[in-house]
C-alpha cells in the first residue's frame, strides 16, 4: 500500500524490531560462552546500527548450520535480505529520520485506535478512511486549513 499510495515515501524498518533477530542467535550459538555471545551481539548490533546490513547477513549466515541457532539464523538472514534497503540506519539518522516506530505507533493509536476501534464500532473501508483523515486533520490543528481541500487529500491508509 505504501508504494501504491505514497511512492516517494522513505521506508524504514523499526530499529528495535530489526535488532531483535540477533539476540536469539547469540543466545543459542554461544550457549557455552555467554561473554563471546555478548561480544558477537555487540559487534553485529553495531554493524546494523551503521547500516552495514551485508555484514549482518554474513554474520548471521555463519550460524545457519548450527543445531540450535540455525533456525534463528535462517529467519534473520531472510528478514535482513528482504528489508536491506530499508535498514540504512546511519544514512537515515544523518538525514534526521527517526529509526524507531514509536512515534508512528503513537500516531496510529491516537488516530485509529481511539476512534475507529471503539467497542461495537463497525466500519466500511470508505468511512474508516474518511474518519481517519478527519481525525488526523483535527489532532494536527489543521482542520480549518484542510477541510477546504478535503477531496484532494490522499487516503489515510
Amino acid at each position: 500500500m505504501v508504494e501504491l499510495y505514497f511512492p516517494g515515501a522513505v521506508q524504514i524498518v523499526d530499529w528495535y524490531h530489526a535488532e531483535s533477530y540477533l539476540e536469539p542467535i547469540a543466545k543459542e550459538a554461544f550457549a557455552q560462552d555467554a561473554q563471546a555471545g555478548e561480544d558477537w551481539l555487540q559487534r553485529v548490533r553495531t554493524e546494523l546500527w551503521e547500516g552495514q546490513v551485508e555484514k549482518v547477513i554474513t554474520a548471521c549466515a555463519h550460524w545457519i548450520d548450527h543445531p540450535r541457532a540455525g533456525e534463528f539464523a535462517k529467519r534473520a538472514v531472510t528478514y535482513y535480505t528482504n528489508n536491506q534497503q530499508r535498514m540504512d540506519y546511519a544514512h537515515f539518522r544523518q538525514e534526521g529520520y527517526m529509526i524507531g516506530s514509536g512515534t508512528v505507533e503513537s500516531g496510529c493509536k491516537q488516530i485509529v485506535t481511539q476512534r475507529l476501534k471503539r467497542s461495537g464500532a463497525r466500519w466500511k473501508e470508505s468511512g474508516a478512511l474518511e474518519t481517519a483523515k478527519a481525525r488526523a486533520a483535527w489532532l494536527s490543528g489543521q482542520w480549518d486549513e484542510l477541510s477546504a481541500l478535503w477531496n484532494q487529500l490522499p487516503l489515510a491508509a
